[in-house]
């Protein structure tokens, strides 16, 4: 299984487009950092909460002088990084995981450190992979985020649409 650290955006898509449910059923080993936690805001934390006590989603707490320097270090050699962002990406590192965000600047720091990166497009192709959602359900989903969040590509939106209903008539 997969370790897989969250990125706040990435959660806070989930929880507003109601997609929490199926996330955690992907066999992913998630985690996210205690200070991306914290840049939720109280009802994504209620949500969230739900599935850091069922199990589903660990909150990794820095409790290391040696974790707290390493993300000191990242966050004072980058360029434009939040401290959050800095715990996500060391932790990837630290864990051989794999870093789930839309910050484009994080998604840059991450891929030239040599850390897997993929985004909320990523997690829509594994619930349809997995048949958690249904290719109708996609569309509506992934028209609400773009709803919701229009800085995403709206390329990568439309070819993903168009090669679901593709999918949808071949199945």
């Amino acid at each position: 299984m997969r370790i897989i650290i969250n990125d706040a955006n990435i959660l806070i898509d989930l929880v507003q487009l109601d997609l929490m449910n199926e996330f955690i059923q992907l066999e992913l080993d998630l985690k996210t950092t205690d200070f991306v936690y914290e840049e939720l805001n109280d009802e994504q934390k209620k949500v969230v909460a739900a599935f850091v006590e069922s199990g589903d989603i660990e909150i990794i707490v820095t409790a290391e002088d040696v974790d707290l320097n390493s993300i000191v270090s990242i966050l004072t050699s980058s360029s434009g990084l939040s401290f959050e962002d800095c715990s996500v990406l060391h932790y990837a590192s630290k864990l051989n995981g794999i870093l789930l965000s839309g910050d484009g600047k994080l998604r840059k720091q991450a891929l030239a450190n040599g850390i897997t990166v993929c985004g909320i497009l990523f997690i829509f192709d594994q619930l349809l992979l997995n048949n958690l959602i249904t290719f109708e359900n996609a569309i509506i989903r992934i028209q609400l985020l773009y709803d919701i969040n229009p800085r995403l590509p709206g390329h990568s939106k439309d070819e993903r649409i168009s090669r679901w209903i593709l999918n949808q008539h071949v199945t």
